[in-house]
């Protein structure tokens, strides 16, 4: 059985066959090459962060930035401001790693450190041997691993710190190597870590920016062709739908067709006019219409248009019209209720005279509709 997690420092007790494949592996790694820095996020776009940050730490670290590998977590929200932490390790480490798992014909899919394989429980610390040095972890995203006298003396600073006094659970081979002030607080046991059964988070994996895992890589790739061959058979079983789709639209409308043709023959029984025939009614139609428009438009009927509105319910009698291209005379009886004073009409000069009963209205044209 090929394991897929391990230890690095334990690569050596897996036997490799000859000419046996690279496997691909997650890799615990020493956690004492590695610091997490807690920073406030940068103002810049996110994007841009990859850059800024190595100089922002700068006065942190001791090694010039060029030398080291950054890596960015998850932004963090507290007190009202976003911070985000970044994990450090130098390039030479990641080198020597990867030289490491190549030699023991693996292939790293991820390096994380290894005090992420300590368990987390809230108020709790966690604390275990690991050959000679002790793995901590405070906290769902920070720990560290250092030589016992180191670790026991940060231990009893992050105790002090702690609005409650967190427990302790410490797992070492022999109890007299944990200090006699935190036994007290402490749950003692000799249990190993199982390297190849933790809990393994990728969030902190170190493989990222330049030291991109080929596996990652080709897992990305085969990710990409099997997107592309769901897409392309997408288009294909979208393609096939449309058509049978559009198969059964047709039929549908045939059968539609042959009803409402069926309905028809029912309710209008008889002879049935040619469709020639309706066309040519309905052109004759249109062409009578136009000439109604354009005959609405000569001076005459735009004069007579205009002294409808003053000539409606008069009584009046109509005793002659008279037209010519330029001016229109209308003779008049019973005209008393006219009021010849108010007569206006767009475009003709109005002028009116009465001789006994008959009442004369004269329209010159002035200008042109």
């Amino acid at each position: 059985m090929t394991l897929s997690v391990d230890h690095i420092h334990h690569l050596d007790r897996h036997l490799v066959s000859e000419g046996e494949d690279h496997r691909s592996m997650a890799l615990w790694v020493p956690s004492e090459r590695v610091t997490v820095h807690r920073i406030d996020a940068p103002t810049a776009p996110q994007r841009k962060w990859s850059e800024l940050i190595p100089w922002i730490l700068e006065d942190r670290l001791l090694q010039p930035v060029e030398d080291m590998h950054f890596v960015i977590g998850a932004v963090i929200a507290e007190d009202d401001k976003k911070q985000v932490d970044i994990t450090v390790v130098s390039k030479q480490d990641m080198r020597e790693w990867l030289r490491i798992a190549d030699n023991a014909s693996v292939t790293p899919s991820a390096l994380v450190p290894d005090y992420f394989a300590l368990p987390y429980e809230e108020g709790r610390i966690n604390i275990v041997w690991r050959e000679g040095t002790l793995l901590v972890r405070d906290a769902a995203g920070s720990g560290f691993s250092a030589s016992p006298a180191l670790a026991w003396s940060l231990v009893r600073r992050l105790c002090e710190t702690a609005d409650i006094a967190p427990r302790l659970s410490i797992s070492v081979p022999d109890e007299t190597l944990v200090p006699e002030d935190l036994l007290e607080e402490a749950d003692i046991n000799d249990a190993d870590i199982d390297w190849q059964f933790c809990e393994y988070p990728l969030s902190a994996n170190l493989l990222d920016g330049e030291f991109a895992s080929s596996a990652t890589r080709q897992a990305n790739s085969g990710s990409w062709l099997s997107t592309a061959a769901l897409f392309i058979l997408a288009v294909v079983l979208g393609f096939g739908y449309l058509q049978i789709s559009n198969a059964q639209l047709e039929e549908t409308v045939s059968t539609l067709e042959k009803q409402v043709s069926s309905g028809f023959n029912n309710v209008f029984a008889g002879k049935k006019a040619q469709p020639e025939k309706v066309r040519a009614s309905g052109e004759l139609l249109l062409a009578n219409l136009f000439k109604q428009r354009e005959s609405s438009e000569v001076p005459a009927m735009r004069a007579l248009a205009g002294l409808e509105k003053f000539m409606t319910a008069c009584n009046c009698d109509l005793e002659s019209l008279s037209v010519n291209d330029t001016e229109i005379q209308l003779e008049l009886k019973n005209a008393s209720k006219l009021n010849l004073a108010t007569l206006k009409v767009p475009g003709f000069k109005v002028s009116s005279k009465k001789v006994g009963e008959i009442t004369s209205i004269n329209l010159l044209g002035v200008d042109k509709p």
